[in-house]
């Protein structure tokens, strides 16, 4: 009986559900016959087991139910064993305070009995409960403590739950590479079902990513796997994402309404309508009939489910949208236009309890659709001061955030010294082979590390985005112009706002534009390349002479103005230099990731100032660097000392946390699938992003570094670089380049800039009188707000 029922589990993978649970039946039949009670409960567990991998939860739940008091025959592992299997299926059929109550009993019995691999499984599973429950960041808590654990136990299973945080974080990149790995193992071990449910998860990674045609190749694979095995709940939820891959694409809308309507009015007994699963499909019929014009039905469908009810971020996101669609379809555009804003206050509010950058950049992917049904509403008002406002809602939401704080962790610590001293090596040539893998292995810890310590060191309260008469108040007060560039659809638009007036202008295609972006940027390292006396130097002049004029012509970044120019990029448009633009050439220029981040500067920033005025910082291998820092700290009138000595990353980490001005003159590179562990290069090795101090201290740094002023731009509009990373951590303002810098030029313009400002300009200003006297400086740009010596902001609401 033993072998049966162990046996059935391998039937389940070999044959499927249907073979596995004749064979337990036969098991339990024979069980009965010698009034074995031990030996009755297995086979109840092994049938729950076998339903639930099925994808029948409700199922799942039954059969372990009826163990009953034949559990207090298991011994103390089986009796752990099948609360954890308890708890995993009320998971699955959406009762969490059952599954959290199995779980904690489960994890207790394993402490009590040492039963460390049990314990593991408990623990992670609350963790999976946590997540479920829409808790992201205490889960990414519970499952790293469980991860913590000495348990010799296979961590498959735990990889694939640890990959859907990942995929609900927005971290489509991180989940990517924890599946493909789990992929292949399971191709090697012949496991079907779980390269099923492994193919389900990348083909969600795909519809995260916007790749269709990957998600319907991934859905394809994971059918074929489940209906292999007759598991046919699970091939119910692979259709459920088929749905969602046709509702995207608009494709076979009737029938997707068929197939959806058939899944919920026809539920299988004891099946609830209130699963997280039923509740997903009700709400895509809803959207796919909206589609159809087919309003009654739509509505017809949502009052089915209770409003405001759906735990997730995604899933309480896909309900604003939908319940959005339906006000506007019935010419409600106020009502969907409060829907809307309280979908931004949702995402706000799940960015808000995370203290890593990266998550909070990740989790504005769900954001997207929301985000791009308000834009389009607003658009329809055809009034400027609707789309200002409604487009900086969306913008950058979390440097409306106070700026994330987090304990030291010595893991984390760890972890990135080690790092540090490989990527050294590596940059070196130095070291052994394969050290390349070990540092993208070690890269993947350091930032799992830190999305795992999300949920601690958060405080304080997030700012309301500006309105469009505020942000005239700022630009009239600063003599500004603002322009802000946003994407809707395949357009790329802008929002012009003055003293006076707001206006929105159609600028052309997206694709247009980040074409000619791309040329520009290739043009400009061309040229960086190129010794002074090459005969090619000519001609890169002239084809990046060319490119500008051409970006200039199409975007039109002065807004046709003179004077102060704000520009707001939007993420086609990241990386540019906007001081070379010729129609804002000597002209006093700042980039800001939003309107709101310009006006208001940091979120909640400690008006304490630094203990140190100026700290003068420089790393390995440049030429005129010594020279360059001295000037610097002349130019503050500073203490100059007789020896200036290269910096270490904690002389570095040091100075953000305490000097007002920080200026860096160091090698820089940009990461830019991995912008947090864009880097300076300093005497032991790199300084990341990661390390920054929380808060940053410093009012304004200064990067005299090539490249390190680049940002990476996630679809929901969440900046993320090495400058951009100290404007969220705190910084008033950044200078930095966007792409590489000639020694010579960094030096002349880096002196002449700080004895401007030590001089009472403000860094705009200052900054514009540089370039129109250098012009090769200007692929440096100003980041965030405006700053001046003398502590007032040059702009800015307070």
């Amino acid at each position: 009986m033993r072998v049966l029922i162990t046996r059935a589990w391998g039937e389940l993978e070999l044959t499927g559900a249907s073979a596995a649970l004749a064979m337990l039946d036969d098991a339990r039949r024979q069980a009965r016959a010698l009034a074995d009670p031990a030996l009755v409960a297995l086979t109840h567990i092994q049938e729950g087991l076998v339903l639930g991998r099925a994808g029948d939860a409700h199922g799942s739940v039954r059969a372990l139910e009826r163990v009953g008091d034949d559990e207090y025959a298991l011994d103390p592992s089986q009796r752990a064993a099948l609360h954890v299997n308890l708890g995993l299926s009320h998971t699955a059929a959406g009762d969490l305070d059952k599954a959290a109550a199995a779980l904690e009993l489960a994890a207790t019995l394993a402490a009590e009995n040492g039963l460390v691999e049990q314990e593991f499984k408990a623990r992670h599973n609350l963790a999976c409960v946590a997540f479920v429950d829409g808790d992201l960041p205490r889960a990414l808590t519970l499952m790293r403590e469980a991860d913590a654990m000495e348990a010799t136990v296979s961590r498959d299973r735990a990889r694939l739950d640890h990959a859907e945080v990942l995929l609900a974080a927005g971290l489509v990149d991180g989940a990517r590479s924890e599946l493909a790995d789990a992929l292949g193992t399971a191709r090697r071990h012949g496991h079907r079902l779980e390269e099923g449910e492994i193919s389900l998860r990348l083909a969600r990674s795909d519809l995260l990513a916007g790749d269709l045609d990957g998600a319907r190749r991934h859905l394809r694979r994971a059918t074929a796997a489940y209906r292999s095995r007759q598991a046919d709940g699970l091939v119910a939820e692979a259709e459920l994402v088929r749905a969602v891959v046709d509702v995207a694409e608009g494709r076979d809308l009737p029938d997707v309404v068929t197939r959806l309507a058939a899944r919920t009015d026809h539920r299988s007994p004891g099946r609830s309508a209130e699963s997280a699963s039923d509740r997903d499909a009700v709400r895509l019929e809803a959207e796919a009939r909206l589609l159809l014009g087919d309003v009654d039905g739509a509505e017809r469908r949502l009052s089915a489910l209770d409003a405001g009810t759906e735990r997730t971020l995604a899933g309480a996101l896909h309900e604003v949208l939908v319940r959005a669609r339906l006000d506007l379809a019935r010419g409600r555009p106020e009502a969907a236009a409060e829907r809307l804003e309280s979908g931004n206050r949702i995402l706000a509010a799940h960015q808000f309890q995370s203290a890593s950058l990266e998550v909070r950049a990740g989790l504005a992917l769900h954001g997207r659709q929301v985000a791009a049904l308000d834009v389009e509403r607003a658009l329809g008002t055809g009034d400027p001061d609707s789309i200002l406002t409604t487009v900086e809602r969306w913008r950058a939401i979390s440097h409306r955030i106070n700026p994330v704080t987090a304990p030291g962790d010595a893991e984390l610590a760890a972890a990135t010294r080690e790092l540090r001293r490989l990527r050294r090596l590596l940059a070196d040539g130095e070291g052994e082979p394969g050290l390349g893998a070990r540092v993208a292995d070690l890269e993947g810890h350091v930032a799992q590390r830190e999305w795992s310590l999300a949920v601690e060191g958060v405080a304080g309260t997030g700012t309301q985005p500006v309105t469009a008469a505020e942000a005239r108040t700022a630009a009239r007060r600063t003599g500004s112009t603002v322009v802000e560039f946003f994407e809707s659809g395949a357009d790329l638009m802008q929002v012009v706002v003055s003293g006076e007036d707001t206006h929105v202008v159609r600028l052309g295609a997206v694709d247009d534009v980040a074409a000619l972006v791309t040329r520009l940027r290739r043009d400009l390292r061309a040229r960086a390349g190129i010794a002074a006396g090459s005969p090619m130097a000519p001609v890169l002049e002239r084809a990046t002479s060319s490119s500008l004029t051409a970006a200039d012509t199409a975007l039109n970044p002065s807004g046709a103005s003179d004077g102060r120019v704000v520009v707001v990029p939007s993420r086609s448009l990241a990386g540019m230099p906007w001081s070379l633009m010729p129609s804002l050439r000597g002209r006093p220029v700042t980039v800001a990731p939003s309107v709101t981040r310009w006006a208001r500067g940091p979120a909640d920033r400690a008006e304490a100032p630094g203990s140190e005025p100026v700290a003068a910082l420089y790393g390995p291998g440049l030429t005129r660097t010594v020279p360059e820092i001295r000037s610097v700290l002349e130019a503050w009138q500073r203490p100059v000392p007789d020896e200036v000595e290269v910096t270490t990353s904690d002389g570095v980490i040091a100075a953000l946390g305490s000097a007002r001005v920080v200026h860096l003159a160091a090698h820089g590179t940009h990461e830019g699938q991995s912008p947090l562990f864009s880097s300076v290069r300093m005497a032991d090795g790199p300084v990341f992003a990661h390390e920054f101090p929380r808060p940053v201290v410093a009012e304004h740094v200064v990067l005299s570094a090539c490249d390190v002023g680049q940002f990476s731009t996630r679809a929901g509009d969440e900046p993320l670089g090495l400058a951009i990373a100290l404007l969220s951590l705190g910084a008033r303002s950044v200078l930095a380049a966007v792409a590489p810098v000639a020694d010579e030029v960094a030096h002349d313009a880096m002196v002449a800039y700080h004895r401007l400002l030590a001089g009472g300009a403000d860094s705009a200003r200052a900054w514009a009188t540089v370039v129109e006297a250098e012009p090769a400086a200007g692929v440096f740009c100003l980041y965030g707000s405006d700053w001046s010596a003398a502590g007032t902001p040059a702009g800015g609401l307070r």
